[in-house]
């Protein structure tokens, strides 16, 4: 029996590994219909109605006390810099 390997996506802003499609599309246009599960960025809310940058709002998810939007997609022993390696950033805190 052949079963299809999902194919997911990084969120730009934490590297969660498991977004169900990409932030923006190659024309560079936001999915408006998907928000992160770990830090909840909503791309053409967050980034083009508020004004975050991906550096600005990961800061202030950092800050804030990384809390997961979906607290029951938080892989066991989370390590926030073993995510962020994902978008080849570490957090020095």
């Amino acid at each position: 029996m052949f079963f299809k390997k999902k194919k997911f996506y990084v969120c730009s802003v934490c590297g969660f590994a498991r977004l169900r499609g990409p932030l923006y599309n190659k024309d560079g246009l936001p999915d408006i219909s998907l928000i992160c599960g770990c830090c909840g960025f909503h791309p053409g809310y967050d980034d083009d109605e508020l004004g975050y940058s991906f550096e600005t709002y990961r800061d202030e998810w950092i800050q804030n006390g990384m809390e997961w939007l979906r607290e029951e997609e938080k892989p066991t022993n989370w390590d926030l810099n073993k995510q962020l390696s994902n978008i080849n950033v570490s957090y020095k805190g």
